[in-house]
């Protein structure tokens, strides 16, 4: 991150406030560890999260969390004396930008594990973060499908099974709505993990998790046909589930172009359909249809226990409006 000419909002020589005096603590036993400045800290973080194989995406925001926070304070800042009034001035900082409270929440939550891991790591006495709670932010719900827009999409895509392509596009879509796989985990996906008799898949999920997803009878009848109709292409490239007619993986954007010339085709056009719609789609059908939320939790592989009640909440108010219209006093004579 480029500081440029811009004075950092924590200088330790002129600072909004003085750095706690250095203490001394019994696992401070280095004096690379205590005099780690924020910089080197920050370097040490990264490499760790490459080593552990996290995901482009959460490196790109470890870029670009922790290049704002290096802006606000001198380059060799000692980490230790980081202070939880600073971390308060920091996320202050962010608001006066204009950044939202969802926005900011994100930046909490990766300082929040950059600093526990300083911790855990031995490299400050404590952590700044502790007493500092995430931003609140507004209760909504994902963007979903109901039944009747998920069976018309259904019915769309089955009208052109007859085709190679057009059969593995139906499969996509189906599993898709049954297994409530992300994209990423969808594309993926290798054939060796497949296990039709179980009727799951293993997937390598977010954050370098592996995990076992199963699916219904329909969905085990059209992949089980698939992979028969995989198996005629001329020269097979890649071990993936799901392939082009080239025989090479399946990319991640020629599936949300199949599924959004599907929507199309069906009329759908004034909804939003992708394949992340189609994944919390499938959280919503699985809960209504009575899915208890642990197993939800371990299907969808989620961390927190939290974002697997939203779809029950989710599912309440369904029931909120159903009940609306069909009230047993409300429709009696």
């Amino acid at each position: 991150m480029n500081r440029g000419n811009q004075a950092p909002l924590f200088a330790a020589e002129n600072s909004y406030f003085e750095p706690p005096k250095s203490e001394s603590y019994s696992n401070r036993n280095s004096p690379d560890r205590e005099n780690l400045t924020l910089d080197q800290s920050i370097e040490d973080y990264k490499l760790r999260g490459k080593v552990e194989g996290r995901a482009e995406k959460t490196m790109e925001q470890y870029d670009y969390v922790l290049g704002r926070l290096q802006e606000n304070f001198q380059p060799d800042r000692q980490v230790r004396d980081i202070t939880t009034k600073e971390m308060r001035k920091h996320f202050a900082y962010l608001m006066d930008e204009g950044l939202k409270n969802t926005t900011v929440a994100i930046h909490h939550r990766v300082l929040q594990a950059f600093f526990n891991w300083l911790l855990r790591e031995n490299y400050i006495p404590q952590s700044p973060m502790s007493d500092i709670q995430e931003p609140k932010t507004p209760n909504k719900f994902p963007k979903v499908i109901d039944k009747d827009q998920a069976e018309k999409l259904i019915d769309t895509a089955r009208n052109w099974r007859r085709t190679w392509a057009g059969y593995r596009n139906f499969t996509i879509i189906v599993t898709f709505l049954d297994t409530g796989l992300r994209l990423n985990e969808l594309t993926n996906a290798k054939l060796g993990n497949l296990d039709l008799e179980k009727r799951s898949i293993k997937v390598h999920g977010k954050g370098a998790k592996d995990r076992r997803v199963y699916f219904g009878r329909n969905n085990y009848k059209c992949l089980k046909h698939w992979v028969r109709m995989r198996s005629e292409v001329d020269k097979i490239l890649d071990d993936t589930i799901f392939i082009s007619q080239k025989g090479d993986k399946l990319k991640k954007r020629h599936v949300q172009r199949s599924i959004s010339r599907i929507q199309s085709q069906a009329g759908l056009e004034d909804v939003q359909v992708s394949p992340h719609v189609l994944r919390h789609t499938a959280a919503t059908l699985a809960v209504q249809n009575g899915l208890d939320i642990f197993s939800l939790k371990r299907q969808f592989g989620w961390e927190q226990m939290e974002t697997a009640l939203k779809y029950v909440h989710m599912s309440d108010k369904a029931l909120q409006e159903s009940y609306s219209n069909s009230s047993p006093m409300d429709n009696l004579a």
